[in-house]
């Protein structure tokens, strides 16, 4: 089998694990083995150092960093994820403003934090908007209102100190740089596209989530941007929660 034989048999394996993705992703640890496979077989060949292929790249790695992080609150599939993000970084070195390859990695990131944000969840959900520490609008109506809402700045700015949180922001920060200098490139590249305003939104509301009450407003602001930006793209819709984000901070923002 030559070089060329061999890559085409890697993107065969590469379609399968799309089609998992797509139509039975609880079987995602089922192809674990063909993906590492994949990933030997590449290593094997020039195809990933080829400079006219990065189309080709972008779509193999984006495939098998997606069944990396298929279970992402219960972490990444360490040695896998590892391939992707050097795979991405040899692209960003050629091509600094790969769209593609700056979308991946800010996805990697914000997926590398799920864990910690799975635990700040389950600890505050059920005293926290969102299930996280939050930004809120002032109280006006009344002293008792004031003081309920002094008081659950001081826990949340309690909160935005400890290991969940820190760790999490410690993925969130890189997240965000990396999407949003994916969403500055891709209108030159004609590839701005809702789902990547989304992604990123989603990444600020994360940070703002896990960030202090003194500095998360900003990060709020900024998701509410991209939010709106993904809505007015015509055909494109947003999810029912997002709309709801949309209604509920836009006024508080505002």
């Amino acid at each position: 089998m030559n070089e060329e034989q061999r890559i085409n048999v890697c993107k065969t394996s590469v379609a399968q694990i799309y089609t998992m993705l797509r139509s039975s992703p609880q079987q995602w640890r089922a192809y674990l083995v063909l993906a590492r496979s994949v990933t030997a077989h590449l290593d094997a060949t020039s195809f990933m150092q080829q400079t006219s292929r990065t189309t080709e790249q972008n779509w193999i790695i984006t495939a098998l960093q997606r069944l990396a992080f298929a279970d992402p609150d219960n972490g990444a599939v360490q040695d896998i994820a590892a391939w992707c993000a050097r795979q991405w970084q040899v692209i960003l070195q050629r091509v600094t403003h790969n769209v593609a390859a700056l979308r991946g990695m800010g996805e990697a990131w914000l997926s590398r934090a799920q864990p910690a944000l799975s635990r700040i969840h389950h600890v505050d959900g059920s005293s926290s908007s969102g299930g996280s520490s939050q930004w809120s609008a002032p109280s006006i109506t009344s002293s008792d209102d004031e003081r309920q809402n002094s008081a659950a700045t001081t826990e949340a700015e309690r909160r935005s100190g400890t290991a969940d949180y820190v760790e999490a922001r410690g993925f969130l920060q890189p997240a965000v740089e990396y999407l949003e200098r994916a969403v500055t490139a891709a209108p030159a590249q004609q590839a701005l596209s809702g789902d990547l305003l989304v992604k990123t939104a989603e990444a600020y509301m994360s940070l703002g989530n896990a960030s202090s009450p003194r500095v998360n407003e900003r990060y709020f602001r900024r998701a509410l941007q991209l939010l709106r930006a993904a809505k007015s793209i015509p055909g494109y819709t947003l999810w029912p929660y997002l709309e709801r984000y949309l209604d509920d901070y836009g006024r508080l923002l505002e």
